[in-house]
Formats: C-alpha cells, structure tokens, sequence
C-alpha cells in the first residue's frame, strides 16, 4: 500500500513537472530578460539577473574568460603557461629572463647593423625602441586606484560594525595567507 501512495506522488511530480516546463518560453543563457517574475529567477544558473558576460565586465577581458574568441583565449592560457613553465620548474628569475631578453636584442641589432657592411650595402638605420611615458603613467594610475579601492574596502568593513563581513574577510584573509605559506606567488597566481 505504502509503495502505491508513493508511486502516484511520483506520477504526479513528474506530470506536473512536465507541464510547467512545456508552458515556459525557451531563454537563451546569454540573454538578459526584462520581467522582473519570480519565474524568471529560475531561468538563469544560480538565480542570476544579469548574465555571466556582464557580471564580468563584459568586453574583451570577459571574451577572453568565456573562451568566445578561442584564438585570444588560447594564446593567453599558453602564454601564462610558459612563464610559469619559465619560473618554476626551470627556477629562472624575472632578471634572469630580462637579462636575456636584452642581450638577444642587442645582438640582433649588432647583426643587423654589421651585416650591411658585410654584404657591401650601405648601412641601414636600426629603429629605435622608445616605450611612450603614457603608458607607464596610465599603468600606475591603474594599479594605484585598485589599489586605494581594495583597501577602502578592507577599512570600510572594520569601520562598519558588521561581525560577519568582518569575520568572513579575516577568515578569508587568513586562509590566502596560509595558503601562500605552501607555495610562492606565481603559482597562487597562475592556478
């Protein structure tokens, strides 16, 4: 008896289930719904309102993240690779690769400056690398405003009052430092 009452709540789960899905619209995972219903809660993963492209800023950076453009996607991931590969497990250091750097560019200028003699050509002009002081400018600004943000956020949740923000970012703060304990910045980095 017991096993017939729960195979007609069953019964009635699923057809019930199967009419409230037949009923609702199709809504693509990247589309941003206007209602404001509580069905449209459960359209999105997790209950979402915006999708996950704007949650991360949307643009490239969030093209990048998604893998939408897999060329740039790619390139990127292989490229951190390597410079992980580079420090970790060959133990080069940032001076090290700098220094090397340098010394295969001047030696491609000298080549190229002495092979005209060599080939009996006039002596072609080596362009020169000027790097413009915008751009180091704009990087600091930008570095230094996240960083004034970050710790205008740290203050703002000692200053309020709140005991849970305040234990959850201690907590979190310490469990990131027990964590860089086990391994050193480039991998917490890369991972």
């Amino acid at each position: 008896m017991p096993e017939k009452i729960t195979e007609d709540l069953f019964n009635n789960l699923v057809e019930t289930v199967a009419d409230s899905v037949s009923k609702q619209k199709s809504v693509s995972f990247f589309e941003e719904e206007k209602s404001n219903s509580v069905v449209s809660g459960f359209n999105r993963l997790f209950g979402r309102q915006r999708p996950v492209h704007h949650i991360l800023g949307g643009g490239k950076s969030a093209d990048v993240l998604l893998w939408r453009n897999k060329k740039i996607s790619a390139s990127f991931l292989a490229s951190a690779t390597l410079i992980w590969v580079l420090f970790e497990w060959l133990n080069y250091h940032f001076l090290t690769l700098l220094s090397f750097a340098l010394v295969l560019g001047m030696v491609a200028q000298f080549v190229w400056s002495n092979a005209s003699g060599l080939l009996n050509r006039s002596s072609s002009q080596v362009p020169r690398l000027v790097l413009p002081d915008e751009l180091f400018v704009s990087i600091g600004r930008s570095v230094g405003a996240e960083v004034n943000r970050g710790l205008q956020y740290l203050q703002d949740v000692s200053c309020r009052g709140n005991l849970k923000q305040f234990l959850v970012v201690a907590v979190s703060l310490w469990v990131a430092a027990v964590i860089g304990s086990w391994c050193n910045f480039l991998t917490v980095l890369y991972v």
